[in-house]
């Protein structure tokens, strides 16, 4: 009886093994394969997403001359917005497609943008970009069919055949551009008319050292990187001066300290935030330019299209973050990086003398 008992309890554990492991095994098919899931049930359930399928798939057999369109949801801030248009407008041209945003986008708020559309294109295909700041290939090769890009798309790589475009589509404007330079002037005017050459410092603080933006992979760059940007600098360009902004301002009057050039203090002036868009212009009509974190100094060095640094430690290895980003696609390959932590060089004859001194003790 015993016995019996014994075969039917491993019998009943056995059977819910299998059943979890069913489970198991659905879960990960699901978790892997929910996009096309999601569109199986669109595809089953709405008859205008069938007729979409459909068109797309008939495309090439009827022939059709009117332009196809790709466009990109709205993620972000500034800086996120320029980078999706810019590599938008890359990808576009590639394809042969026609970019568009719609005149609601607040991007429109900064630039007069030419890629506008009043209305959705139709039946819009849905592609995803998984690695925010990462070069993709496959989208240099859309789908037939309009198109919507979900994601961030934030590469140089994909905008590099279209520079010239994407700065026009940039240029500051009307009273933004007049307000920018008057701002500007107002603050650097008499160092410019000293002959010297104005370098920008943007310092991103702020949202990045809230812990959940560490856990993500955001960090700050500390005092230790923007005196070696400035000196790397000041090498390169001794008569000049620092215009600072930031979201914390009062930490960067009391941290950032230009080293002296053949004894003279460098001067620094620091902005104090007038707007995001006032101080996202001055950025962009300064000389050269050194970056912490974030797209909204990365663009505003970019657009002035001087000298770059950044900062190299950014993002925190081992987070999502540093998961999504490929550095070499994300920074151009002429821009300086910069690392916070100290190094350490030992000469080739000190080396020499510490492994004669390692043998004779050993």
């Amino acid at each position: 009886m015993c016995r019996h008992g014994f075969r039917r309890l491993r019998t009943q554990k056995l059977a819910v093994l299998k059943v979890f492991f069913c489970i198991l095994v659905l879960c990960y098919l699901l978790w892997t394969y929910w996009r096309n899931v999601v569109l199986f049930v669109r595809f089953v359930s709405q008859p205008e997403y069938r007729e979409c399928v459909h068109r797309r798939r008939n495309y090439e057999l009827e022939g059709r001359t009117d332009p196809l369109y790709v466009t990109l949801a709205i993620h972000g801030r500034l800086g996120n917005w320029m980078y999706g248009y810019a590599s938008l407008i890359g990808i576009a041209r590639a394809n042969g497609y026609t970019p568009y945003l719609s005149p609601s986008h607040p991007l429109n708020t900064y630039f007069v943008l030419s890629n506008k559309r009043d209305e959705p294109a139709e039946c819009l295909r849905v592609v995803y970009d998984d690695r925010p700041c990462a070069y993709n290939p496959e989208f240099m090769n859309l789908p037939n069919g309009n198109v919507s890009i979900e994601g961030y798309i934030q590469s140089w790589k994909y905008f590099k055949l279209v520079e010239h475009e994407v700065r026009k589509e940039f240029q500051l404007s009307g009273d933004f551009k007049t307000r920018v330079l008057k701002q500007f002037s107002k603050l650097v005017e008499v160092y410019i008319r000293e002959g010297r050459t104005i370098i920008s410092i943007h310092v991103r603080r702020g949202d990045v050292l809230k812990p959940e933006a560490r856990k993500l992979g955001f960090c700050h760059a500390p005092k230790s990187y923007f005196d070696k940007a400035m000196k790397h600098m000041l090498d390169k360009f001794p008569h000049s001066a620092f215009l600072v902004m930031s979201d914390d301002i009062p930490w960067c009057q009391e941290n950032l300290n230009p080293p002296k050039v053949e004894g003279k203090p460098v001067p620094i002036v620091f902005s104090p935030g007038y707007s995001m868009g006032t101080d996202f212009g001055m950025l962009t009509v300064c000389n050269h330019s050194i970056v912490s974190v974030g797209t909204f100094g990365w663009w505003g060095a970019w657009l002035a299209n001087g000298h770059v640094v950044y900062y190299k430690d950014f993002p925190l290895p081992g987070t999502k973050i540093d998961y999504e980003t490929v550095k070499e696609d994300f920074f151009p390959e002429h821009w300086v990086a910069i690392s916070s932590c100290v190094t350490v060089t030992i000469s080739h004859s000190l080396m020499c003398l510490l492994l004669v001194f390692a043998f004779r003790c050993c």
